[in-house]
């Protein structure tokens, strides 16, 4: 407990140094003294400046402060305490949450501070997908969608039972859903989903949209990632039985509402595009950073948004030689037709 104490101190501190050695007064601000010697906080800052944590302290205090000034009432208090909520449930509790962070140097304040950074962010990048909306990305997100279906599902934590209640599921005439209320860890144990939804493991997914309608699954393994969340590894079983599956309409447009969603939803989770986003904050911003052992914090993120303006223009650019060719297609046939 002590040191984790003495770490979250530290990254506190270094909070300050990184920021006061933007000012010269700053830098010669005495943190002890002693005789015929002090540390300043300069001293603290040279110190430090080349490790993983300042670079990883420095970009958090970037990315809050450039966002809150581009992107300010946009995220709210309440979304705040929202999502801190929602990932303290998730670890079981605030006892368990706090002393997760800790490990990682962050308190229940500064962890706060990350999520709306976060949120932020991820705000900003919506935005930027909504151009993403294009009828190509429609048609190529209707190819990969598979519309919704209807599981009963028992999720277990033990390998030999799960082989066991399998057998028992596959016997003829078995009462799927009295095994899953009999052996299932949750409560709920019936779940329509598509695959765009994110609350199924991808793994019983996949195995759902490939059964048809009555059909069991065999045994599907995924990682608890609840427990990797707590330092542990473990490993989950579910097993399966479709109960429900709908037709794939033909006509792309009667989805276009959820296509929607999904195209956003990949584009704000994809850490390339979220880069780029914040690649073109930071050069809005007019960002430079003064250390050279501190510019690797920026570089990964101006290449984002350099290769994002360029594939850009590559599109722009494809679109205008189509729509050309179009119109001399176009000419030529009504020239055809005058002679």
């Amino acid at each position: 407990m002590k040191k984790r104490t003495i770490a979250a101190g530290l990254l506190t501190l270094l909070s300050v140094v990184t920021l006061a050695a933007c000012s010269k007064t700053s830098e010669s601000s005495k943190i002890v003294t002693m005789k015929g010697d002090t540390v300043t906080v300069g001293d603290i800052y040279d110190q430090l400046k080349g490790t993983p944590t300042a670079q990883q302290t420095t970009l958090n205090i970037l990315i809050s402060r450039v966002f809150e000034k581009q992107y300010k009432g946009k995220v709210s208090d309440k979304q705040v305490e929202e999502a801190y909520n929602n990932t303290v449930k998730s670890y079981g509790g605030e006892k368990n949450f706090l002393s997760a962070i800790s490990q990682q140097n962050y308190t229940k304040e500064t962890y706060k501070q990350y999520i709306r950074a976060e949120k932020l962010v991820e705000y900003a990048s919506k935005q930027e997908a909504q151009k993403e909306l294009t009828t190509a990305n429609y048609k190529s997100a209707y190819k990969d969608y598979n519309p919704e279906v209807t599981v009963q599902l028992i999720q277990m934590d033990d390998e030999s039972k799960a082989k066991s209640v399998l057998d028992q599921a596959k016997a003829d005439g078995a009462d799927f859903e009295k095994l899953a209320k009999d052996n299932s860890k949750t409560k709920k144990t019936e779940y329509t989903f598509d695959s765009g939804s994110t609350n199924i493991p991808d793994a019983v997914s996949k195995a759902a949209f490939s059964l048809k309608k009555g059909e069991v699954s065999d045994l599907i393994t995924t990682a608890d990632y609840q427990s990797l969340q707590q330092g542990q590894q473990k490993s989950l079983y579910y097993i399966i039985k479709v109960t429900s599956k709908a037709d794939k309409n033909a006509n792309w447009k009667a989805y276009k509402s959820r296509l929607k969603e999904i195209i956003l939803n990949q584009k704000i989770n994809n850490a390339t595009f979220r880069n780029a986003v914040i690649g073109k904050a930071f050069k809005k911003a007019n960002v430079k950073v003064k250390d050279k052992t501190m510019n690797d914090i920026i570089t990964r993120y101006a290449k984002a948004a350099d290769t994002s303006a360029s594939t850009t223009t590559t599109k722009s650019e494809a679109t205008t030689a189509n729509s050309d060719k179009t119109t001399e297609a176009s000419t030529d046939s009504q020239t055809t037709a005058a002679e």
